[in-house]
């Protein structure tokens, strides 16, 4: 194998470990290291997305209209003004990294909640309080709807 080939081998296996191949964004695992290193360098406000519905498209429509609305929810996040990063931490959860609170924005087809970095000391509970407000923000909107 020639060098320039043994590069390009590493490259691809950097893309497929860093990057979701649906979404093109970085995944969990840079998540968490990159978001702790930001937390000592520069005050941001981290929102947390989830895609409303996926299970019921996938069961009813198929996988193909569960990605469609994966990619449209990822496309819709990167497209927020002032978005710092962009995260697919999960099936259907993305976290956004913005610079300034004053973008934090809703997008369709999503429950989201945020949290100011400025007001923790510790990532985990960052995270942990953010993912309870989208939780809760959710069971709220699935009380509305069977009411």
């Amino acid at each position: 194998m020639t060098c320039e080939k043994e590069v390009e081998l590493y490259k691809n296996m950097v893309r497929l470990y860093k990057y979701d191949h649906l979404t093109g964004m970085k995944m969990r695992r840079d998540f968490e290291v990159e978001t702790r290193a930001k937390m000592l360098a520069q005050e941001f406000v981290l929102v947390m997305y989830d895609a409303v519905g996926l299970h019921r498209v996938n069961r009813e429509e198929g996988y193909e209209a569960g990605d469609a609305l994966i990619r449209q929810v990822a496309m819709d996040i990167q497209g927020i003004e002032g978005v710092w990063e962009t995260y697919r931490i999960g099936g259907d959860e993305f976290i956004a990294i913005l610079f300034d609170g004053s973008y934090y924005t809703e997008i369709n087809n999503t429950t989201s909640a945020f949290v100011c970095s400025r007001d923790y000391t510790c990532f985990s509970k960052m995270l942990a309080d953010v993912d309870s407000l989208v939780t809760k923000k959710k069971a709220k909107l699935n009380r509305r709807r069977e009411d």
